[in-house]
């Protein structure tokens, strides 16, 4: 019985291992850094492309294309969107814009949705509707769109809608774990795709958070 359960252990231990490990920047990074970061074992990047101010991030094109030539597998982007400014369709609209301008290659644009009370307004209707037009453009326009929030976070914004429970989930819980353990189901969604497990580090001359899917 030992045997069978230190077996048993072994084997959900590499479980939780595999997968894949990567990082998001919210700043300018540098090729250097992201060689750095990949020779620490980082496979895939997320670029901060839209900041909550209201504009396009004038440097995710630049990091895209240096985390690409450090040799990362995939590079995505994410979204912070500015819910005071209106017109979520245009907000969305100008960062599919800027990236194809830029030439950028990408995989999925994740719409980061968090800080109640400071970045939303009271009311979950609202939001939600907010929300809703920025995922119907980002389909509309042929982008892949995927939603980053947590529980925490999502519920005081939107009182649990399930407005975007059809894209994948990338959810932050910062337990340092390289797995799905912790999850519990919210916003229709009863499945996570990817999970923040670390934030605020600096490594390799910038900022990152940590994250791992299976």
């Amino acid at each position: 019985m030992r045997v069978v359960i230190s077996l048993l252990v072994v084997a959900l231990s590499v479980a939780v291992c595999l997968g894949a490990v990567g990082v998001d920047v919210s700043q300018f990074t540098s090729e250097s850094s992201f060689q750095c970061l990949n020779q620490r074992g980082f496979n895939f990047a997320i670029v901060r492309g839209f900041d909550s101010t209201g504009r396009v991030d004038p440097n995710c094109v630049g990091s895209i294309a240096n985390a690409w030539a450090a040799g990362f597998a995939h590079v995505d982007v994410y979204m912070f969107p500015c819910y005071s400014c209106g017109n979520p369709a245009g907000q969305m609209l100008s960062l599919v814009n800027h990236l194809s301008n830029g030439g950028a290659r990408y995989g999925t644009i994740w719409v980061d949705i968090e800080g109640p009370g400071t970045y939303w307004g009271s009311s979950t209707y609202e939001n939600t509707q907010f929300i809703a037009g920025l995922l119907a453009e980002g389909a509309s326009s042929g982008a892949t769109i995927g939603v980053y929030t947590s529980k925490s976070q999502w519920i005081p914004i939107t009182g649990g809608a399930t407005i975007g429970s059809n894209a994948p989930l990338w959810y932050a819980a910062y337990d340092g774990v390289q797995g799905f353990g912790d999850f519990v189901p919210f916003g229709g969604w009863n499945s996570p795709a990817m999970k923040q497990y670390r934030g605020n580090v600096a490594s390799c001359g910038t900022g990152i958070d940590e994250n791992w899917y299976p």
